[in-house]
């Protein structure tokens, strides 16, 4: 369907989307990358006037696309800025269906809009913590629990895992291995302090080192690793190195459980099925191959590698424990669909088709 020309409102000059996101992620240490970018938004709509349907699903059309440009890995952009503009058009229908609040006009749809993102974004950020009171039972006493990077869902889980042991047995009933990134050296230290704080014995790796730790006999009972983004296939995206954990950790005899613990917010759906390691399957171009005869060779900021869900065990998430099919189900209960159609763009037919857009 061709929609109507209308006039495309013009962000103020005032309100940076991409400086609003990067202040949010670096001022706020229980923000993710999604729900950064989903509290951008709803700063956007406090700061950015709108007065029809139209121009709020316009305005926030462009900015997302600005918000995705600005970074060299979108995807974990992505799985927030998807989730958030299903929610802006599910409310406003359900604004269509609401009398009384059809009665109060535009402004008040808006105003209904943006006290509803508030609560959006908190129980996002809240999801953290419900991942750790559902987790931390899978740390059982006399375990050995390998991990990496710095994952707040993760650290929160065995935080969690340590105050329970204390608990019921007066101490804490497990160790922890963590590989280090000698890339991220301050990053590493903080992780093992904050575990160390709280009486979880720690031995530091170094990633060189995975292989053969989890070939000590019975040292190594599970691994517990974060997610940048969980698409339908049920994989993950994650820090470079998971992948490999993860597929040491499933050729091991017995087989080593492989835990990821998210938080559903990050579930996306990429526009294609990853199934490797190629610049398709991870959403961007990423190049880990420098050749040079004038070295050393330059490495991307931030590289990722995808992990298959074969090789995982169960996604821990707010919701509860599942198995990798899991995002799949979830995804296309929500959307519908596994094909991205940016939502919005198809939300301005769907409310045109159903009147919605006629204030404009």
């Amino acid at each position: 369907m061709t929609l109507p020309l209308r006039p495309t409102p013009s962000t103020s000059s005032s309100f940076d989307i991409v400086s609003t996101y990067r202040h949010l992620l670096s001022t706020n240490p229980a923000y993710t990358q999604p729900v950064a970018a989903i509290q951008a938004l709803i700063e956007l709509l406090n700061a950015q006037p709108t007065s029809t349907v139209f121009e709020t699903l316009d305005l926030i059309k462009s900015q997302v696309a600005i918000l995705h440009a600005s970074v060299r890995n979108p995807v974990p952009l992505m799985a927030g800025t998807d989730l958030f503009e299903r929610f802006i058009v599910q409310s406003l229908r359900q604004r269509e269906d609401d009398e009384s609040r059809r009665s109060g006009g535009f402004a008040a749809t808006r105003d209904h809009l943006l006290s509803n993102s508030a609560v959006f974004a908190t129980r996002a950020i809240q999801a953290r913590e419900s991942v750790a009171n559902i987790g931390w039972k899978l740390v059982k006493d006399g375990s050995t629990v390998l991990t990496s990077g710095a994952s707040r869902a993760v650290s929160g889980l065995i935080l969690r895992a340590a105050e329970q042991a204390v608990i019921r047995t007066g101490r804490v009933t497990f160790q922890v291995v963590y590989v280090r990134d000698e890339r991220r050296r301050e990053e590493s230290d903080q992780v093992c302090a904050e575990l160390r704080k709280a009486s979880i014995p720690v031995a530091e790796i170094p990633e060189t080192a995975v292989a053969h730790v989890m070939g000590l006999q019975r040292r190594i009972t599970m691994v517990i690793v974060g997610a940048e983004a969980v698409p339908q296939s049920g994989g993950i995206i994650s820090r470079l190195g998971t992948a490999q954990i993860a597929k040491l950790a499933y050729a091991h005899e017995p087989q080593i459980p492989f835990y990821v613990a998210t938080e559903e917010h990050k579930f996306v759906r990429m526009p294609t099925l990853p199934t490797g390691q190629k610049d398709k399957d991870l959403g961007f171009a990423q190049s880990l191959l420098d050749f040079t005869t004038e070295g050393p060779s330059r490495l991307p900021e931030d590289p990722i590698d995808y992990t298959p869900p074969e090789w995982i065990t169960n996604l821990v998430t707010e919701f509860g424990i599942h198995k990798p099919e899991y995002p799949f189900l979830q995804l296309m209960d929500a959307y519908g669909t596994m094909v991205p159609d940016r939502i919005l763009t198809k939300a301005h037919a769907d409310l045109e088709e159903e009147g919605m857009l006629e204030e404009a």
